[in-house]
């Protein structure tokens, strides 16, 4: 057997990447060395790396006739082709620019030695060799552009992108380009853009204490790192994530948003026009959007683009939201002509500095302020060889969507996944409506990508499969058939077990959609927040109807799904967390119907239509299910503030007084989600209070929902105040019971709802 080397290319950082990522895998799966030269011999089979554009070797075999490729030249096209040459074997892993060269590495891997790969680590199964001849697979995507958004809410490290050091996005970086994606955006706050672009004006804040245009629950941005160390961290993964050919697209326009306040000394030093909103949301000074009418003040804007593309960027391609999120007239004609006119503005900008940049627009505001008729009348006055329509909100239920906007087969737009909103970080999504709109992308030439855009990372692995595999190549197999390949890719030996799981859980994580029929629709689970999720009408026809409904339907799968879980062995991290995620998401779904179960069984009491010993009853099993929730939790290191602290000191130095930051974020109303600390000492605190409180009343006899009702919210006042007085040290998780003991109860639990 002749042995094999590397034939090297010209040596970039992403060909390098490429040939140092074969000899990585090559050894993991074969046990072996392999070594990569710079020369052809007469003696050995080759691998080369790298199309005639960039390997002297792959030129001279073209040029003489001996090899064609099917790729297109500067695209994300690659082609894996095995040739025999004087009795050896050539394989030629080429693409056609430096990262789809990368794809091809990761390709073959995948492809001819059954390597899979993870947000969380990889398979990479043992073999003595890997096939060289006859290989011929020549792949492109049918998207151009395919990527993902990283968001800035704080909490949890799995989840939350603003958390992670170098390392941990080396990582991403490394699954970004194994999963053939080309675009990721960090929008994780303006870092130290103020400071660059306004120096005379912005000073850098202190490294300790509050920074002082914190405001309260998820608004306080003080920081955790230095900035300084966040504008180096910054540079360094963008710098890596160019290095190997990847897009990031730079922010533009109105870009003040609760993420990226402008800091008081700018406010006080420079003293901007600010434009008045009719809405309330972001309308603290720092909020405001600088009034855009005047030209120093979109000027400004860009110097804080033109600082991001000067220190940390490259001004590939640009993204704005332009005015998400706020109404500045009662009058729709006026907020429309506003927002049309800033649109306007911001392409003559871009123009003038960058004109061969497309611009992203987002579509965030489209769904939430816009009407189908108004979005038609703003994309009729755009121009379609500058602007692409970033929808992502295609997932969205409802009249206004991108169906509706015109731009099907008519103007340049990206097909995204918005997935869940910051607290919703179990397993979900409304797949059927996606097939369905995701069938329309896939037959419109006019729909130029597909990019996942939630407010959290990592949160539910079938959907990160099933984004990364449909924006290469979409809808090849059904949802049954790829629920089937992905237990196979993941679970080994155990994908028949895990996968009948997946296949009873398919309806219950159906049951929650960010934007569903509004009677379904939760955009934070009610557990969360109880008292603020109170819903006592015996007579409407509310989410808690057809959710009850749907529990009950899928009662019998999730009891099966919970004792199949108690069984199965953890033979690896990657059954375990999704075992996990699986458990949490169900024992979420019923505590919430539950909790809706007791309150509308309140409602009907307080009209003499129900037993009280009933309502204690059902809130006596959604104390159960927290319970068990807490302890669930507390077995994994993903759903602990407490270890996330430990990980952000681990990396670089911590803020003295974050950690209370970060109990702030983590338990403000919109972001609360599936925290053990939050669990076991805020939400069940403050359901046992409203469970008193609903006890008081039916004790009394008091059919006035009302009564007591201020002491008991004074009560959860103070539960609040304990939680973020008290150390995280002193709340971190103990293990009071098993995974297989915690599932149990719940399915104990699920039993006493009565079905």
């Amino acid at each position: 057997m002749k042995n094999i080397k590397i034939l090297r290319p010209y040596p970039t950082a992403a060909l390098s990447f490429a040939v140092s990522e074969f000899q990585r895998l090559y050894k993991a799966v074969c046990g072996r060395e392999i070594v990569a030269t710079d020369r052809l011999d007469e003696t050995s089979n080759f691998v080369v790396i790298g199309s005639d554009e960039v390997n002297c070797a792959t030129a001279e075999y073209y040029i003489n006739g001996k090899i064609n490729f099917s790729f297109r030249y500067g695209t994300d096209d690659y082609h894996i082709k095995s040739i025999e040459d004087n009795g050896r074997t050539l394989l030629f892993l080429c693409g056609g620019r430096e990262r789809s060269t990368i794809y091809a590495v990761y390709r073959y891997f995948e492809k001819f030695a059954g390597c899979r790969y993870f947000w969380d680590g990889d398979i990479l199964p043992k073999s003595r060799d890997l096939p060289l001849q006859t290989i011929d697979l020549a792949e492109s995507p049918r998207f151009e552009t395919r990527g993902i958004r990283y968001f800035a809410h704080r909490s949890l490290h799995r989840f939350q992108a603003e958390h992670w050091d170098f390392e941990d996005w080396k990582r991403e970086i490394h699954w970004l380009l194994k999963k053939r994606l080309n675009m990721f955006m960090l929008r994780i706050g303006l870092d130290d853009l103020f400071q660059k672009a306004f120096p005379d004006i912005v000073d850098y804040p202190p490294d300790e204490g509050r920074l002082p245009e914190a405001g309260e629950d998820h608004d306080d941005r003080t920081l955790f790192w230095s900035l300084q160390y966040r504008g180096e961290l910054r540079k360094k993964v963008l710098d890596y994530a160019f290095s190997l050919d990847l897009i990031h697209p730079e922010d533009c326009g109105a870009m003040t948003h609760w993420y990226s306040r402008t800091p008081l000394q700018y406010l006080e030093k420079v003293k901007p026009a600010l434009l008045s909103q009719s809405t309330s949301v972001y309308s603290e000074q720092t909020g405001l959007v600088w009034d855009i009418r005047y030209d120093k003040y979109m000027q400004d804007y860009f110097k804080l683009t033109d600082a991001h593309v000067k220190y940390y960027g490259k001004g590939q391609v640009f993204h704005t939201i332009g005015l998400a999120e706020r109404l500045y007239s009662d009058s729709r004609d006026y907020n429309l002509r506003l927002k049309q006119f800033v649109y306007h503005k911001i392409q003559r900008f871009l123009k003038a500095k960058y004109p061969n940049a497309p611009l992203l627009l987002a579509s965030w505001d489209f769904y939430f302020t816009y009407k189908p008729d108004e979005v038609k009348a703003l994309i009729e006055q755009l121009d379609p060889s500058q602007v692409v329509i970033l929808d992502y909100t295609s997932d969205s239920a409802g009249e206004n969507n991108f169906k509706n906007w015109g731009i099907v087969g008519n103007f340049p737009w990206i097909f995204g996944l918005f997935l869940g909103y910051e607290p919703n970080n179990e397993i979900r999504g409304d797949y059927r409506l996606i097939y369905e709109r995701l069938k329309t992308a896939k037959d419109d030439p006019m729909c130029k990508g597909m990019v996942l855009w939630p407010e959290m990372s990592h949160s539910d692995i079938l959907m990160l499969e099933f984004f990364a595999s449909n924006a290469w190549s979409p809808l090849e197999k059904s949802m049954r058939e790829f629920i089937a390949q992905f237990c196979e890719n993941r679970y080994g030996k155990d994908a028949h077990l895990i996968c009948s799981i997946w296949d009873l859980l398919f309806p219950i994580i159906q049951m929650h959609a960010w934007s569903a029929d509004k009677t379904l629709k939760n955009e934070t689970d009610l557990f969360f927040n109880p008292f603020e999720s109170n819903r006592f009408d015996p007579e409407a026809e509310t989410c808690f109807n057809k959710l009850l409904q749907t529990a009950k339907e899928n009662s019998g799968a999730a009891v099966v799904i919970l004792e199949l879980l108690s069984k199965t062995v953890f033979r690896d991290e990657f059954i375990r967390r999704d075992c996990y995620d699986i458990a949490r998401t169900i024992c979420g779904r019923y505590v919430t119907a539950a909790l809706q179960l007791a309150q509308k069984q309140f409602a009907l009491w307080q009209k003499g239509k129900a037993e009280g010993e009933e309502v204690k009853k059902t809130f006596g099993v959604v104390l159960k299910l927290l319970d068990a929730l807490a302890d669930l939790l507390g077995q994994h290191s993903d759903f602990s503030l407490y270890e996330t602290l430990k990980k952000l000191k681990e990396a670089a130095p911590v803020n003295p007084c974050f950690e209370r930051t970060l109990k702030n974020n983590a338990s403000a109303p919109y972001c609360r989600s599936y925290i053990y600390e939050n669990v076991r000492y805020l939400y069940i605190p403050e359901t046992k209070l409203l469970f008193d409180w609903i006890s008081y009343n039916i004790d009394a006899d008091n059919r006035g929902e009302k009564a007591k009702k201020a002491e008991f919210l004074a009560k959860k006042a103070q539960i609040k105040e304990n939680f973020n007085n008290t150390p995280l040290a002193d709340l971190r998780p103990t293990k009071n019971s098993t995974f297989a003991e915690t599932v149990l109860r719940i399915k104990n639990a699920i039993d006493g709802l009565g079905g």
